[in-house]
């Protein structure tokens, strides 16, 4: 049988990944009471990680960052739509940064398929998918950043202050709550500060989902980006009311 907190952690990885849990289906699957599982819901509300309900619980938005091994499964054919935009506004052989996040590994994709590029970047995932690319690609330095999958930190930031590229390409998380794009991290939203500082045109690229969720870190204004690229599906008067703030792009 579990320990306690062991039985917890997979109840909240099991949150992280549905949205919903149910009473039911979690005591059969740990071999437990349903009062044991109402107890692991409390306490983890209590913790601000959920909100229970009847009969199970949902996640609470914007208390936990997912993995991005989580984040990278959401809504995928909405994000290669958002990267195959992307990709026609990026000159021939020009320079940019791909920021971290599911949506730019997208565009990090489709970018391994043309080459003259170059390319800098401060993800993992990026970096290995374009490292057999025909493109001259830079990794940034910096501490290892589990969740987001990237570096961070004062090596992170004195790399990007010594380049000027062309582009750059940045995720956001949720903004509804903001006014501008957003990270959940403060330490993924400083390294992203410093990439739009040092790049001549801005790119964020965000699902229709993140109209509507909350987040923590803002990352800037939305008057210093270029343009916002989403889906076509999100919600009009959304999109409207960002227009008059910056530029956006559906797909």
């Amino acid at each position: 049988m579990l320990l306690i907190d062991e039985r917890r952690k997979l109840i909240l990885d099991e949150l992280m990944t549905e949205g919903t849990v149910y009473v039911s289906r979690l005591a059969k699957k740990y071999s437990v009471t349903y009062e044991t599982i109402r107890k692991d819901l409390s306490f983890l509300e209590e913790k601000g990680l959920l909100i229970k309900s009847h009969g199970g619980a949902t996640l609470k938005q914007g208390a936990i960052e997912h993995p991005f091994q989580v984040r990278e499964k959401e809504n995928i054919l909405l994000k290669k739509a958002i990267a195959r935009q992307a990709l026609e506004v990026i000159p021939a052989n020009s320079s940019m940064i791909i920021g971290t996040g599911s949506t730019t590994l997208e565009l990090a994709n489709l970018l391994g398929l043309r080459s003259g590029f170059k390319i800098f970047t401060d993800s993992l995932p990026v970096a290995a998918t374009l490292l057999q690319s025909d493109n001259q690609v830079f990794l940034f330095g910096g501490e290892l950043r589990k969740k987001s999958s990237s570096v961070f930190g004062g090596w992170t930031v004195s790399m990007i202050s010594d380049i000027r590229v062309d582009l750059c390409f940045l995720g956001t998380d949720g903004f509804s709550n903001l006014g501008g794009p957003s990270s959940p991290s403060s330490s993924d939203a400083f390294v992203d500060k410093q990439i739009i500082a040092h790049s001549d045109k801005k790119y964020i690229l965000g699902d229709y989902s993140k109209f509507q969720r909350n987040s923590l870190f803002k990352i800037c204004d939305w008057a210093e980006i270029t343009a916002f690229i989403t889906n076509d599906i999100a919600d009009p008067q959304d999109v409207e009311r960002l227009r008059q703030q910056t530029t956006v792009m559906v797909c």
